[in-house]
């Protein structure tokens, strides 16, 4: 990821900072932008019939009063423009006419603007709108979406619009990429940050760029630098950079961080980043499973040969479905698949898939939501479920693997927690048909008596895993676009509900999505500027395993990638590459095991994918895999507090054209506030022997953590003899004797 990053921001874009910002030229320019929640609009963004330039453009038709045509931006950054653009057709009529509103979150529309105001549409001939953002925005720099909605009170007849765009402000600065080396993070984590600016005016122009992090804690923030010494590639190249780490009383949960430059004359850019401070915790992974982060894939043929033949010592799991009827696959099916993963090295994983797949054959019907509670209250069909359950776990018994995880029905907890929510229940409200008088016929009995069944008739051996479904709150953080969203409420319901089905399951399982983002068109943001983001769905994972103390599976992960061509079994995705870019990430949010599979038919599987996921997994096994025990040491500072300076002595010390200055700064209470100090103003001067000062060579705002700075004399043409350094960290000093010898 490192060397894919510095290659891309060493790339010269010429001109770039007076480029439009351009939203429709024949299709939405971004993947992640849609009109899906237009209301009572005929709307087409690929019409033919009429265009201003290029291939195609929008048709918009209302079918009723104050319908509305939306257009998702995903957070779109438009700071460093000035105006929206846009040309519109009346077609075969004239006179439409809408209001122009700007949404900051994707649900409130404050300002409302008059199309008439800008001109009016004529029949079969394209004009030009443009309309100051200042006319529609409150200086917030953020759009959700757009919406064009009737104004006339009635149905209108239909238009065009083509060519959307943003221009762009002469002399403003723009951000126009930003990379952090890890967007989910422990307090005391050590992150890299570097945001790519450009300036019409040039580099000399802009005045400061800095990183407001005030939401992780009030007041901190840091400057981010182009000198070519504090991460950031070469000097004056435009790319700004530097490493900080987060404070040890950072408030944990879900936060928004912000990249700002400045130019000389006050004008200024933003770009908003989604972050999340993650909750240690100490629970541990379950007896028998891998204690680093472990690899596994799907199969639908009862054995793992692919994980065999595709670097076999890298993959420790695979999984295998059983639906209904599965009994009468071929004798013993659970223990031949069993036995299969065991003699190639693997753990079993047994996703059972029953109440769905049985349903019908038992006279429910209606919809997954509706048929999984006829089936759970069906007498004749539990019966059978509760006696196939027994042999399931007598079979895994029997197998020779030491250890097997049987995966609790996926889609139907994500439904009975919706269920308790609409009908405002708990679980043990729920009616289930437990056939057996030591449990309630409620869905706690039902749970509970499968966990009591797996004990008794698969002892020591069989694990039981619960599944956890972000859509089960009702809001899906799968597609879910609000901006402000609590997370840590949506994982306390969702941790409540499975503890309540019962607190003695052993891990809870999880997917992202049953179908690649090229399918269904949900993409997340990699970056995390905008939602949904990967971000976000791993400070919900955190929060969901630290409250329910149980650790994670991350299950059925589409294994599309960016480069496949969007087609039948060759579906796009971003997932797989997010997992294995940020692996820390991952391990630190409470998954220990990554399973990757396609969940319907006609997505991407690993013998579709062009060798990607086989090609990524193997980078990361032999890279090493991540200690569940110890990885909070990687890639992070030491989690022992400093409380005093330390200024060690600089080596190579005599020194003629380079020296390197380590020092530790602590965390402190300032004795006139009785506050705790963790980041502060930290300067490092340097002064001859007549104690004159002849040169500074830090002046920024740092947290309390380890670092280590390269000296170069040549900076102040010091001539050799004897220096003094002094380090000064808010009201703490120190002072060092260093030789320059040329």
């Amino acid at each position: 990821m490192k060397k894919v990053f510095l290659i891309f921001f060493v790339i010269i874009t010429i001109q770039l900072h007076s480029q439009p910002l351009r939203i429709y030229t024949d299709s939405l320019m971004r993947r992640n932008w849609h009109a899906n929640h237009s209301w009572d609009t005929d709307f087409n963004l690929k019409n033919q019939s009429q265009k201003f330039s290029g291939l195609n453009s929008i048709s918009i038709k209302y079918k009723s009063g104050y319908a509305g045509f939306v257009l998702f931006l995903a957070n779109l950054n438009t700071s460093g423009y000035d105006t929206l653009v846009f040309w519109i057709n009346g077609g075969n009529s004239s006179g439409q006419s809408f209001w122009i509103k700007i949404s900051y979150d994707g649900k409130d529309y404050p300002e409302a603007k008059s199309s008439t105001d800008y001109g009016q549409v004529e029949s079969n001939k394209w004009k030009e709108f443009r309309i100051p953002l200042s006319h529609l925005m409150n200086g917030n720099f953020y759009i959700v979406s757009i919406l064009f909605q009737e104004s006339k009170g009635y149905a209108q007849p239909e238009f065009f619009i083509d060519d959307i765009y943003l221009t762009s402000i002469q002399g403003n600065p723009k951000i126009v990429d930003t990379y952090l080396s890890t967007y989910n993070f422990f307090p005391r984590d050590r992150i890299s940050i570097k945001a790519r600016v450009t300036d019409s005016d040039g580099l000399n122009d802009i005045k400061k760029v800095t990183l407001d992090c005030s939401e992780i804690l009030n007041g901190f923030e840091v400057q981010l630098f182009d000198d070519g010494n504090h991460n950031d590639n070469l000097s004056n190249d435009g790319i700004f950079g530097n490493e900080i780490i987060s404070p040890s009383n950072s408030t944990t949960g879900e936060k928004r961080i912000y990249v700002v430059v400045e130019d000389n004359s006050g004008k200024r850019a933003s770009q908003e980043i989604w972050v999340g401070v993650m909750q240690y915790d100490s629970i541990p992974v379950p007896k028998g499973l891998p204690k680093y982060l472990s690899t596994g894939t799907a199969t639908t043929s009862s054995n793992l040969s692919w994980q065999t033949n595709n670097g076999n010592e890298c993959w420790d799991m695979g999984y295998q479905y059983i639906t209904w009827g599965w009994w009468n696959w071929y004798s013993e099916f659970v223990k031949r698949f069993c036995d299969d993963a065991y003699r190639r090295g693997y753990i079993p994983v047994i996703p059972l898939y029953l109440f769905q797949t049985g349903a019908s054959d038992f006279g429910c019907s209606g919809n997954e939501y509706e048929k999984i509670y006829c089936a759970i209250n069906n007498s004749n069909l539990m019966t059978e479920f509760w006696n196939r359950f027994i042999q399931m776990c007598q079979e895994a018994k029997k197998s020779f693997a030491q250890k097997v995880i049987f995966h609790i029905e996926p889609d139907m907890l994500g439904y009975l927690q919706q269920r308790c929510i609409k009908e405002n229940k708990t679980p043990d409200q729920i009616p289930a048909y437990v056939n057996d008088s030591k449990y309630p016929n409620n869905l706690t009995g039902m749970h509970q008596r499968m966990i009591d069944l797996v004990r008794e008739y698969c002892p020591d051996k069989g694990l039981i895993a619960f599944h956890a479904s972000l859509w089960g709150n009702i809001i899906s953080l799968k597609d879910n676009e609000e901006k402000i969203l609590n997370i840590e409420n949506l994982a306390r319901n969702t941790a409540n509900f499975l503890l309540q089905l019962s607190p003695d399951f052993d891990l809870i399982f999880m997917d992202w999505s049953d179908r690649d983002a090229g399918f269904d068109g949900i993409w997340w943001d990699k970056k995390n500027t905008s939602v949904p983001n990967f971000a976000r769905v791993l400070m919900f994972t955190n929060y969901l395993s630290t409250f329910t103390k149980k650790k994670v599976v991350l299950w059925q992960i589409p294994i599309g990638n960016e480069s496949l061509p969007n087609i039948p079994n060759q579906y796009a995705d971003n997932r797989l590459d997010y997992i294995f870019d940020y692996p820390v990430d991952i391990a630190k949010s409470g998954i220990i095991a990554l399973l990757f599979g396609a969940g319907i038919p006609n997505m991407t599987t690993q013998f579709t994918d062009g060798g990607h996921l086989k090609s990524r997994a193997l980078e990361y096994c032999q890279n090493g895999k991540i200690s569940l025990i110890n990885f909070n040491d990687k890639d992070s500072s030491s989690k022992k507090t400093i409380r005093e300076v330390v200024f060690y002595q600089n080596y190579p010390n005599p020194f003629s054209s380079y020296t390197y200055l380590k020092f530790d700064l602590p965390e402190y209470i300032d004795n006139e506030s009785n506050q705790l100090i963790t980041f502060a103003p930290l300067s490092i001067k340097i002064y001859n022997i007549l104690g004159q000062l002849v040169g500074e060579i830090l002046n920024e705002i740092k947290p309390a953590g380890q670092y280590e700075i390269k000296f170069h004399p040549s900076k102040f043409n010091l001539a050799s003899g004897a220096y003094f350094i002094e380090l000064q960290y808010g009201k703490l000093k120190k002072i060092n004797k260093l030789i320059i010898s040329k």
